[in-house]
């Protein structure tokens, strides 16, 4: 059973005598073998709606959390692009694939890379860049592609079927080595500890054919 992450009461003394209850939470960063962390918050709510996101997340940091602050929107990179520009230029510069695979994988980011977002802390919505793109952008898109989008005006159609597994393989490792191009860039575009890159099993980057 996996451990929970869970918060207690405790004071903190201030000036002229005085405190102050405030409520921690501590949790093992990614279960047993991991390192105590903790965040503290002045109202219990708070506290107890950050474990459970905590718990959500496989009792780590949530994503675009930055201890004492929040979630807080990453600053805008001098060398930032929109996602498809930059992916569709790693596409142009790979030499390992043959000339019909490069046309897949331009065709599947016009219609795939496109549809992904980025949600900022404020709940808005706004185009995917190398640079702004979170896990929890590629985890909401990836849901979308194995799940679909019904037509909610036509319970019998559909927005965007449901894709088959293996495609969504593809264009989520496809998707991985776009962002690590960036990580490895230079100049960098994208910092490997400003925002997590894809997480995609094995350290070699080779995209699949895409069907």
């Amino acid at each position: 059973m996996p451990l929970k992450s869970r918060h207690g009461r405790h004071q903190e003394a201030r000036e002229g005598g005085r405190f102050s209850v405030t409520y921690q939470v501590r949790w093992l960063q990614g279960g047993r073998g991991g390192s105590w962390e903790d965040e503290k918050f002045a109202d219990e709510d708070q506290a107890e709606d950050f474990r459970k996101l905590v718990e959500a997340h496989g009792n780590k940091w949530p994503y675009s959390w930055v201890k004492g602050r929040g979630f807080v929107e990453p600053e805008e990179h001098p060398n930032d692009v929109p996602l498809v520009a930059y992916a569709h230029e790693y596409v142009d510069e790979l030499t390992t694939v043959d000339v019909r695979t490069s046309e897949d994988y331009h065709r599947e980011i016009d219609r795939h890379f496109s549809l992904i977002v980025h949600k900022r802390t404020d709940g808005d919505e706004i185009p995917a860049t190398i640079c702004n793109l979170t896990q929890r952008d590629v985890n909401n898109w990836m849901r979308v592609e194995q799940e679909g989008e019904p037509d909610p005006s036509d319970g019998t159609k559909w927005l965007r079927k449901k894709a088959d597994p293996k495609s969504i393989r593809n264009r989520h490792g496809l998707l991985y080595c776009v962002v690590q191009a960036a990580v490895d860039a230079t100049p960098q575009p994208r910092s490997p500890t400003a925002a997590r890159r894809p997480y995609r099993d094995g350290s070699a980057c080779r995209p699949g054919r895409l069907r």
